[in-house]
């Protein structure tokens, strides 16, 4: 245990004691109060007194309960018992002698010893009880914090190990088509596409994947992924990119859309022979996000299965930023279309700026 997380059970224990001796120190008093004038004074005379080392011998049994934490419950409680007994016998100890000092002994000593011995057996019972509970309640908590933690640098390794997939998917992709292009003596195209690949993959690698961006650079992002399949492609790509202006600040996971526009190209305007038109859109719907990637390709069941790197990636990703807050529709019939919603957060203002200034 960390010696932060010791101090704070010491502290909380400490408040724990004087709290609950506080309390029967109240007790004390008001059952003398009932009683009468006489036994009020008693109780006026010796109860502060008596409550302040009564206490003091109680917390004892913090010190118990965490060095018996380890032991096996059997031997622990064992341990804790036989401290309550100590602990109950050395208050007795004080209380009767300190009534035989004040002189309000009622009975004979024997008789004052063994009541006072029955009843701080019982308290101190209850304040051991009480501090093992808290003990355990700090310990489950600090349990949490951990279970937390380490969810948090899963996810993180989630979306990381899924952001990678992206990379050398498209840039094999890509470098293929470079190649087709070297081939075909087409050199010029080919630097276009060099040229095209070397700005996408300086945005990609800058790119923080457990940061979101907002929908504009997500955009910015696809428009030049689509610029370099343009090239591959030619006529039959026909890119369409709509973004409303009071979307532009959305925030979305980076790279989020990009393999469902691979899927597009590889799956609608690959095998086409005449013009396909890959779309991508945002818009608000019921105060959440809606954005679509769509194509007017022939369909088929390889881009809807979802098995591959591509809708299954999207679909772990969109889990992993907003849980059961998002969803996603795939629609295959005439095109290929997938839709994916999820809650409008729009970037902070500072950030905005900040944005700007640099």
């Amino acid at each position: 245990m960390e010696r932060g997380q010791r101090r704070e059970q010491l502290r909380a224990a400490i408040a724990l004691t004087i709290a609950f001796n506080l309390f029967t120190l109240l007790v004390f008093t008001l059952s003398g109060y009932f009683r009468g004038p006489e036994s009020f004074r008693e109780s006026l005379t010796i109860g502060l007194p008596m409550m302040i080392v009564d206490g003091f011998i109680s917390f004892q049994l913090y010190f118990v309960l965490r060095g018996t934490a380890e032991l096996q419950a059997v031997l622990r409680w064992s341990l804790v018992t036989v401290a309550v007994v100590i602990v109950a016998l050395l208050q007795a100890v004080w209380d009767t002698e300190l009534r035989v000092w004040a002189d309000t002994l009622t009975s004979d000593y024997r008789q004052a010893f063994i009541r006072s011995t029955t009843i701080n057996t019982y308290n101190s019972g209850m304040l051991a009880a009480l501090l093992a509970f808290q003990a355990a309640y700090a310990a489950l908590k600090a349990n949490q914090q951990q279970l937390d933690l380490a969810r948090q640098r899963e996810r993180e390794a989630q979306m990381l190990a899924l952001r990678f997939q992206l990379n050398p998917h498209f840039l094999f992709n890509t470098l293929n088509a470079i190649s087709s292009l070297v081939v075909s003596g087409r050199p010029r195209d080919a630097d276009t596409m060099i040229d095209r690949l070397s700005s996408f993959l300086r945005g990609s690698l800058a790119a923080d994947p457990d940061r979101l961006v907002t929908v504009e650079e997500e955009f910015e992002m696809l428009e030049n992924y689509l610029e370099i399949e343009s090239v591959r492609f030619g006529d039959r790509l026909a890119p369409s990119i709509t973004l409303p202006d009071d979307l532009g600040d959305a925030q979305v996971p980076p790279f989020l859309l990009q393999p469902l526009v691979e899927n597009a190209v590889k799956y609608a305007v690959a095998p086409s022979r005449t013009p396909v038109r890959v779309g991508i859109a945002a818009r608000e719907r019921g105060g959440r996000l809606e954005l679509e990637v769509s194509d007017t390709g022939q369909g088929g069941t390889d881009a809807s299965s979802g098995t591959g790197v591509g809708l299954a990636n999207v679909r772990e990703r969109l889990r992993l930023s907003f849980g059961s807050h998002s969803e996603m529709a795939v629609h295959d019939g005439q095109g290929f279309r997938v839709v994916l919603t999820m809650p409008l957060v729009r970037r902070p203002a500072s950030s905005q700026q900040h944005s700007l200034a640099a």
